[in-house]
């Protein structure tokens, strides 16, 4: 009943957690856990009493665990920041395609723009510059907070230029797109602000600071 009992706490407390956040919480639970009820047994209280002062002793779980989930990585935040280091380690094997592609894309756009296919050509700027941040976020030094704000606040303005134009010329009539559009890259970046906020620097991987 005990070790039920316990379970059902901790299954509430620690739901929507990551694997390994939940280990944390499991261990350091059932450390205090313990600690209460020898406390309780040294105090006079029989076994069963003493199991339920340490588990009163853990509070509510559900308050708990909103608490964890401030501090501690979910299994969505975990699940998004494994994405985010599969993709860089992909975009990386690649990268020396990139400048010359890159290139390429330029001058295509020069040339669309003298042709006066104006939209066309701004697109493919965008597709430049996007090229163009990749390869300064494998060569920069971006190895500190404030660098990762510099370089984040240009991917950023790239970005908002990409929704911008996905929606262009008439983006108010277009409102429903522009949500579909952003809503999927504004989640995956407020995940990953989390991310950084619950983790030290130095134990942040480096598409973090990207």
């Amino acid at each position: 009943m005990q070790s039920a009992t316990l379970e059902t706490w901790l299954g509430r407390a620690t739901c929507r957690l990551s694997a390994n956040s939940a280990a944390q919480v499991r261990s350091e639970i059932q450390e205090h856990y313990e600690s209460a009820r020898d406390e309780a047994l040294n105090g006079g209280a029989s076994p069963t009493e003493a199991d339920r002062i340490a588990l009163s002793s853990l509070g509510d779980a559900s308050t708990a665990g909103r608490q964890y989930r401030k501090v501690l990585l979910t299994a969505a935040e975990e699940r998004i920041l494994r994405e985010t280091m599969w993709e860089a380690r992909a975009v990386c094997s690649r990268l020396r395609w990139l400048f010359p592609v890159a290139a390429l894309t330029l001058c295509s756009a020069a040339w669309f723009f003298i042709a006066g296919q104006n939209y066309l050509a701004l697109a493919l700027v965008l597709m430049a510059a996007g090229m163009s941040l990749l390869l300064a976020g494998s060569r920069l030094p971006i190895n500190s907070p404030a660098r990762a704000q510099v370089f984040r606040g240009a991917r950023w303005g790239w970005l908002a230029a990409v929704v911008l134009l996905a929606v262009w010329p008439d983006p108010l009539k277009q409102s429903w797109l522009l949500v579909a559009v952003a809503w999927p890259i504004v989640w995956v970046e407020w995940t990953l602000f989390s991310v950084r906020r619950k983790l030290a620097v130095d134990q942040w991987p480096r598409p973090l600071y990207f």
